[in-house]
């Protein structure tokens, strides 16, 4: 896959890496142009971090999104990224050579999983009653739970709601999430769902939960 066949709004992370340091980013695709890639930025205190990374400086760009094709996670290393003016806006552009031109596919997870192992609802569709499951680990963008057996998904979106307590502060979550897989293994059912849109409460949840589990 060639980075210019990505389509507009498809959700990419940007990767900045340097010595050991890295800082990454979600951001979306909002036009192509000949052999450029124009993508939303990185915002810093309320305005565009400006950057132009093309690898002399020790600072190399990496790509990662999943192909809408196949559903696999690919990459691009070593990409160009220049801050750019684009109809009154300031936005990335990200380019690829002849040496990156096609994406690899990667195994890499793009966003840490957390452990957790606790108990939650999914409503699916219209019901009122949630279906018991198990959150197995959570990470930014999505969730993988353990669901019953006879669990069959009836829409494209479903909501998990749990409670959970960290130190003195309670946090009651509900996210809105699309399944991306379900697997059955050994009586009972595993699934994966990324989250439908923004949900601060629950970034500031799995924040905190991260800083704990690598706490301890």
């Amino acid at each position: 896959m060639k980075l210019t066949e990505l389509h507009r709004d498809q959700k990419i992370i940007v990767q900045l890496m340097w010595g050991e340091q890295k800082i990454e980013f979600p951001s979306e695709v909002i036009e192509r142009e000949d052999d450029v890639v124009y993508v939303t930025p990185y915002i810093h205190n309320g305005s565009v971090l400006k950057l132009h990374v093309n690898g002399d400086k020790g600072i190399v760009c990496n790509l990662f999104t999943d192909d809408s094709s196949t559903g696999q996670r690919v990459s691009w290393r070593g990409v160009e990224l220049t801050t750019a003016e684009r109809n009154g806006r300031t936005v990335y552009g990200l380019k690829t050579f002849g040496f990156n031109n096609l994406s690899n596919l990667d195994d890499r997870r793009m966003h840490t999983r957390v452990p957790m192992q606790l108990m939650a609802q999914l409503y699916d569709g219209i019901q009122t009653e949630g279906i018991r499951i198990i959150i197995r680990d959570i990470s930014d963008t999505g969730i993988s739970f353990y669901a019953p057996e006879s669990f069959e998904q009836k829409t494209a979106q479903v909501t998990v709601a749990f409670e959970d307590k960290i130190d003195e502060r309670e946090f009651n979550i509900k996210v809105e999430c699309a399944i991306s897989r379900i697997e059955r293994e050994n009586g009972h059912i595993l699934a994966g769902c990324r989250l439908v849109g923004e949900n601060k409460n629950y970034q500031i949840y799995g924040l905190i939960k991260r800083l704990k589990s690598k706490g301890k």
